[in-house]
């Protein structure tokens, strides 16, 4: 396996990396920084269903579209990014997603103890620390490989990334405050922020400790290449704001166990929106708008009746049109 310790790339560069060598098939651990500032959406996600693209725009904030799952999130200068690239046949690599996550993500947790940080692994895919998230990840396959992806959490923008987001005003300042409320950084564990040089050593000992000896890579003429293949197909617009995948409910995740959904109904009136809040994947909070409409009684016992009840995507949204309907409530197919 190859160690590729880069530093310091244009944000392009850091996801066309990872990429090229997963499509040449070279297995590899990538380490990293961006310049800049990017947002970056999942495979299944469409950035015009996720992002205000004229925020981002106007405030030179890149957006990238990658192959591998997960969901939109800001990546800057603050974050030490790892990418392991490694054979689906790899004898080391389990079929079910958790099992992958859980084994590699093994050495990032033993890195964040090596700075004095207690983290511990949250499936699917988190790792936390007294329940507050301190890294995210994602995975796929891209070509025969499977990618894991992530960040060490060095600081975070909370108020840039809740602005970068297509949401109302109301429902940008709730995700923020969420974030504030479940994700920590190393800056906020520590008081201070260690050089990434020092990350990057640790984290590359790490994972050669659990996958064996690694030998310096280098981005050769071959790697070069396909970067460039790459950043053609994925500057296109056809590829930038392809369809997601369609989902019966605008899932906004803060943690694992912490979501913020938003589902907009069409109603005789208007468009009428319900706001849910998950927490440990319980129902803790639920908020209608007037175009419904519901009296304010109405809308009280209905959240009472679903608050502390078990997430479950297609259940919630099928309990709150029968409610709203059972209550003198419209809604429009």
């Amino acid at each position: 396996m190859k160690l590729f310790n880069l530093g310091e790339l244009n944000w392009r560069q850091t996801q066309l990396i990872y990429h090229a060598l997963a499509y040449k098939n070279i297995e590899s651990l990538v380490l990293h920084s961006s310049s800049d500032r990017y947002m970056c959406v999942g495979l299944h996600q469409n950035p015009r269903d996720e992002l205000d693209i004229e925020y981002c725009n106007e405030n030179n904030i890149g957006i990238f579209r990658r192959e591998i799952g997960g969901g939109a999130v800001l990546l800057d200068n603050n974050q030490v990014f790892y990418h392991l690239i490694i054979h689906r046949n790899h004898p080391k690599v389990p079929y079910a997603p958790e099992s992958f996550f859980r084994r590699f993500l093994q050495p990032v947790i033993q890195v964040y103890y090596e700075l004095g940080i207690s983290a511990e692994y949250r499936p699917l895919c988190d790792l936390v620390v007294r329940e507050k998230k301190i890294s995210g990840n994602g995975g796929g396959e891209i070509g025969e490989c499977k990618v894991l992806g992530g960040s060490i959490l060095l600081d975070f923008d909370y108020e840039r990334m809740a602005r970068a987001m297509y949401l109302t005003d109301g429902l940008k300042q709730r995700f923020l405050e969420l974030m504030q409320n479940n994700l920590t950084t190393v800056q906020k564990e520590l008081g201070v922020i260690p050089l990434k040089e020092e990350i990057y050593s640790i984290l590359a000992t790490k994972f050669a400790d659990f996958l064996g000896p690694m030998t310096d890579g280098r981005i050769d003429v071959e790697i070069t290449k396909k970067m460039m293949e790459l950043d053609k197909q994925y500057s296109s617009d056809t590829w930038l704001y392809q369809r997601g995948t369609k989902q019966i409910w605008r899932e906004i995740k803060v943690r694992e166990g912490v979501l913020l959904l938003h589902k907009v109904f069409n109603t005789q009136k208007d468009s009428g929106w319900v706001t849910c809040e998950i927490e440990e994947n319980r129902v803790k909070k639920v908020t209608f708008s007037n175009a419904f409409p519901l009296s304010h009684t109405d809308q009280q016992e209905i959240e009472n009746r679903l608050v502390g009840m078990e997430y479950d995507g297609d259940k919630l949204l099928y309990r709150i049109i029968e409610m709203i309907k059972a209550n003198g409530g419209v809604i429009v197919a």
